[in-house]
Order: C-alpha cells, then structure tokens, then sequence
C-alpha cells in the first residue's frame, strides 16, 4: 500500500501493479487517474468523504458498487473532484478517464437492464394493497393498512421494488388482510338491510348536553355548550329551571333547540352525535343543521370571556370538520362545510365503518386551554363579543345499498 498510496516517487509499473483496481479487471486509464488525482486523499488511511478507493472493488455487476462509481464520474466530470485547491489534471487526461468510466458504467447498466429488467419487480406496498382490495371488492370503507407491517423505503419512497422485501410475516398479515376483506362484502342475511332516516337532536347527546352544567373541571363559560332558541340564549336550560330539551311535546320549539360552543373540539369540549353508531360499514347520507351566532362578552373588564346568556345573530362564515369517530378518539375525516349566521341543512355523502359515531368540529374556533395567572384569551374575541358555532342536530340515512348481495361479493354467500 506503501508502493500505491504514497510513494509517487516511484515506477508507475510499480504503482499499477499493485493497484486494487487493475486486480479488479479495471482498465488503465482509470487506475491511473486515480492514483494521480484521487488516492492521496480517498485511501485506507484518510477516507475524506468517507470514501476508501482502496476497498473499492471494480465490480459493476454489485449495484452498490456501480452506484459509488457512477458517484466518482460524476463528481469528477462536475470538477467537483479533484478540490480546486488541489493540483487539476489536464483536460484531455480527464477528458480520457471519464469516457473510459462512462462507457465501462453504460456497458454494465445495459447488462444488466438486459438480464433483470429496468425495474425490479416488486410487491404492493400497504397502501396500493387496500386500494386494490377497495376496487376489486367495490368497498372503499376498507380499513386493512394499519394490520400491514410497514413498507420499506429506498430514497425516501416507499414503492421501490428493492425496499419492498416478502417474508412469512408479511405473507401471513396480507392474507389476513384478504380475509378481513372477503367477510366485510359478504352478505350477512338473505334480506336486504332496511334503510332508515333517523333524527338525532344535540340536547339528547350527552356529549353536547353534558357541558351545559359546569363542573369541577369546566368552570370557564367558553367550555360549556350554549343553550339557544335560535339565535336567543335559552336561560330556563341554562340555569336549570326548565327542560334541557322539550323533546316531543313541542315539535316546533324543539325544531328551534341549539347547543352551541365559542372553541373548537379541545378536552372538555368533545361533542359528537354518539347517540348514532354505524350499524354496518357501507354509505350514508348525514344531515346537519346548523348555524354561527354570536356570545357577548362577559363584562366590559372581562371582554374575552362570553356570556352564555346573551347571545344574539352570528356574524361570521365558520367552517366546521366532521369526523368519524371509533372511540377512545380514533377519528377519521368525512368532510367540511360552512356555516352561516342562517341556519341550513348541510349535506354529505360518506363511508362509515361498523361502530362509528360522528364528532363535528368548529374548526376555526380557539382550544381553549386552562387560564395562566392572567387568564387566558381568546383570540378571536372582540370587545363586545365573540363567534359561536350552533347545532340543532344530525340526520342520518342509510346504509345505502344499491344491490343485495353487494354487487362485487363473492356469490351471495352467507356468512356467520
């Protein structure tokens, strides 16, 4: 190594003979470069860059190998290497060692394009596998990449056929995922499932219902939910001296009940329709009704804080998610619409999974958090008040199923 790395001084028959390169099969020309150029700083002693051309082998059938060449080309043919500071070769020596190398990394590229194909053949990755299974069994609810193990990745992408390996594990979560699949689209019954409409009120939800009264934890006025009669803030719900909801003795004024809130969904403040649960994974049609309103503020001192009893007609456009919710907060976005300060019915088209509930949340509106010593404000409140998101309630349809048996089912088998 002595002979090859350091003593320039001497035979170039000398330096060449014991070069790793030329045991290698590589040509001469580019051992010869190197030594010149390039060696003194990438040996086995200095490593500069991490790279040892004296371990580096010169074959380009190891796609490792060919990948650190094609590197050393172009490094050199972008004059990054040899370093300016360092002495320059000529550029008909340059000129000579990268048509040598390009044409030495072309030859084998070629090879083995013509041996194993441009690309390496690979498997689904996780996610292409639940899409194919939605597709292929017409059930775009499906839920089968969170049981996959994860996918491999090579230059930061995850459907590289290299990175993409196949072992017992894999096998045996894939064909598990298949069989998930296969019992969710069989028929469960000779008739088909009864679609229904069902109306569900938010003061009957006592996840919205349940943050009317205070408690040891929710003592700030901008945690509770707001009773209102429209736009009006409804002080015998409010204060306890009525009926949170007067249910079906006053179709009309029930029509008119809202639980509204001034933040949006932060621990307390998680309401949802839980009185519903998807009864089966298939299409439904949801209904909102909703509205924005406006609180007062709480005193002139305090401005930030709203008044739950004085309430009046909103002012802003708020924009509300909704969500689906497997509990303990598993939540999976349906969609978004916007609220006005005039109430309307606003309408979605999903996909819900056996189980679900369904979380709406005024996105717009502050977390309220527990109050540092000075109280904590929010930041959309203005001096006389701030915006309020009200829900009356959800209306769902469904399941919504067009054929029975499902029309991509194995056969109308019946299962379970």
């Amino acid at each position: 190594m002595l002979c090859f790395s350091k003593a320039k001084n001497l035979a170039g028959l000398c330096l060449l003979a014991a070069s790793p390169w030329l045991r290698a099969a590589a040509p001469p020309e580019i051992g010869k470069f190197l030594e010149d150029h390039c060696v003194e700083c990438h040996d086995a002693d200095s490593k500069k860059g991490k790279l040892d051309l004296d371990a580096l082998s010169f074959d380009l059938k190891d796609p490792k190998t060919l990948a650190m060449w094609i590197k050393v080309h172009d490094r050199t043919a972008e004059r990054e290497m040899p370093p300016k500071k360092e002495p320059q070769p000529k550029a008909e020596e340059a000129d000579a060692f990268l048509k040598t190398l390009s044409s030495q990394l072309v030859a084998a590229d070629r090879e083995r394009a013509a041996s194993e194909g441009r690309s390496t053949w690979r498997r689904l990755n996780r996610y292409e596998y639940e899409n194919t299974l939605r597709d292929l069994l017409g059930a775009p609810w499906l839920q089968v990449k969170v049981v996959l193990p994860e996918d491999g990745e090579a230059f930061r992408f995850n459907k590289v056929g290299e990175a993409l390996d196949v072992s017992h594990v894999q096998m045996a979560r894939y064909l598990g995922a298949a069989d998930y699949a296969l019992h969710e689209v069989m028929a469960t019954q000779l008739s088909k499932p009864e679609k229904k409409v069902t109306r569900y009120y938010a003061r009957d939800q006592a996840a919205f219902a349940g943050k009317v009264k205070f408690t040891q934890f929710n003592r700030s006025p901008e945690r509770a939910t707001f009773p209102l009669l429209g736009n009006e803030a409804d002080i015998p719900a409010l204060d306890g001296t009525g009926p949170l909801t007067v249910g079906k003795s006053d179709p009309a004024k029930r029509e008119l009940e809202a639980l509204g809130v001034v933040a949006s969904t932060y621990e307390p403040i998680e309401i949802k329709f839980s009185s519903f649960k998807a009864p089966m994974a298939g299409r439904y049609k949801l209904r909102f009704s909703a509205y924005s309103f406006w609180a007062g503020p709480e005193s002139e001192a305090k401005w930030w804080k709203p008044n739950r009893a004085n309430t009046s007609a909103g002012r802003t456009r708020e924009p509300v998610s909704v969500y689906a919710e497997t509990p303990p907060r598993l939540l999976r976005k349906l969609g978004a619409f916007d609220v006005t300060p005039d109430p309307a019915v606003h309408e979605m088209d999903v996909w819900l999974l056996e189980g679900e509930t369904i979380r709406p949340d005024a996105a717009r509106l502050f977390r309220s958090r527990p109050g540092n010593p000075g109280g904590f404000h929010n930041p959309l409140a203005e001096k006389d008040g701030q915006p309020g998101v009200a829900f009356r309630w959800l209306e769902v349809e469904g399941p919504i199923i067009d054929q029975w048996p499902p029309a991509k089912s194995s056969s109308s088998a019946i299962c379970r």
